[in-house]
């Protein structure tokens, strides 16, 4: 399957201790899914990838970058299900959907969701989506229905009039669906604010092969504009796959029991993480799953930082452009009183260290009123673009551009 960068952001269900043996126990499984939502999850793929691009373009190229598509896509569905007419028509084209019907969609996110959560015992998953409304707003019956059923979203009302009580009960519920990374999502509750749709995901898994933290020690790491700087790396022995080219190398570094890996996308000399952008919106992931898994020594620096953006510019520019329009928002399907998206913001987080990676991610919508591989250690010594992603799905997770490992952003 072609086409990696699916909106499937980064997922986890935390496990009480009690449960480790019977985590044990548990055995992987094979994610097959059907023609309908093979060929959604690729459309949503192209969203995916193209959401990248879109923020990588337009963000500061000096700081470091990680989105959840799989985040936007699930709350920005949510939202899809109170659209009508030519709102909702954009909204299916800009995340992939189009041709296909409200249900349709509906059933294959919650298809794909559902397979992702315990798919493997080693990885710690949890979507979580929830939908909060003032109490003398009255949302429509199906509106409400249709997210609890396919989104298993949780419904809250707020009182108008205690905005900072609602926003604490918002943020808290992202933080605690977050595991604590991500704290707050929710700036505002301004008077002109009527409905908030929020999605939080956690993903936390250990290397299948783990690094020892005595290799650990300062390396040289170039950033794009040439500066040389000290940061600590990981080194090591580890199982990976990898692909090359003219102009990158694509090397997998799988986590738990091997569904869910790390690839990381380094340019070749003589090219800069925005030359090879476009080049792997087409990349196919297959190329890896059938490389064969060898015990390479590499370096991968260790990593932290979290990042947050407002993205309704890079929806509008897409082709998103009615449902940020207070004068042609169309949400009839959601209430009968006109409303627009008035805000969407995206927070994510990552930690990747020797014993594997934790990332979580929030997105919040707000309504108001109106070839031959590389020899040798492979050193990731430069900024590079990485993704999490899941094998049987080609799903990814996590989509990132580390350009210094000393910032945390």
């Amino acid at each position: 399957m072609k086409l990696p960068f699916i909106v499937l952001g980064f997922l986890l269900a935390t496990v009480l201790p009690a449960c480790d043996v019977l985590d044990q126990e548990k055995k992987v499984t094979e994610i097959t899914l059907d023609q309908k939502s093979a060929t959604i999850v690729e459309g949503n793929n192209l969203f995916g990838f193209s959401f990248f691009e879109k923020v990588l373009s337009t963000e500061d190229p000096n700081i470091n970058i990680m989105i959840s598509p799989l985040s936007v896509s699930q709350a920005l569905s949510m939202a899809l299900n109170g659209a009508n007419d030519n709102t909702l028509a954009q909204m299916k084209e800009v995340l992939g959907f189009d041709g296909y019907s409200t249900e349709e969609l509906n059933q294959s996110n919650q298809r794909i969701a559902s397979s992702l959560i315990g798919h493997d015992p080693k990885v710690k998953m949890s979507i979580a989506n929830s939908v909060w409304y003032r109490k003398d707003f009255s949302p429509k019956k199906l509106f409400i229905d249709d997210n609890k059923k396919y989104y298993g979203a949780e419904v809250s009302s707020y009182d108008p009039s205690k905005p900072n009580e609602a926003k604490k009960a918002m943020n808290n519920w992202v933080e605690d669906n977050t595991n604590g990374k991500i704290e707050e999502i929710i700036d505002e509750v301004s008077p002109e604010s009527v409905l908030f749709l929020i999605n939080a995901i956690y993903f936390k898994a250990e290397w299948k092969s783990k690094f020892k933290k005595s290799e650990t020690g300062k390396a040289p790491f170039t950033l794009e504009n040439g500066t040389v700087k000290e940061v600590e790396t990981m080194k090591g022995e580890v199982d990976l796959s990898y692909y090359y080219n003219n102009s990158y190398t694509a090397i997998e570094l799988p986590y738990g029991s091997g569904k869910f890996n790390m690839v990381v996308f380094l340019p070749e000399d003589g090219y800069t993480t925005a030359d090879i952008s476009g080049d792997i919106s087409n990349f196919n992931f297959d190329l890896l799953k059938k490389s064969t898994l060898s015990k390479r020594e590499i370096w991968l620096p260790k990593f932290e930082f979290a990042y947050k953006n407002e993205l309704n510019d890079e929806l509008v520019s897409m082709g998103m452009s009615d449902a940020f329009n207070s004068s042609n928002a169309n949400f009839s399907n959601l209430s009968d009183i006109p409303l627009f998206i008035s805000k969407v913001m995206h927070k994510t987080y990552i930690k990747t260290d020797e014993e594997g990676s934790e990332a979580a991610a929030a997105t919040s919508v707000e309504f108001r009123f109106t070839s031959a591989g590389p020899v040798g250690p492979i050193k990731i010594d430069r900024s590079f673009l990485f993704a999490i992603v899941e094998e049987d799905t080609g799903a990814i997770l996590f989509a990132g551009k580390m350009v210094d490992p000393t910032l945390n952003n």
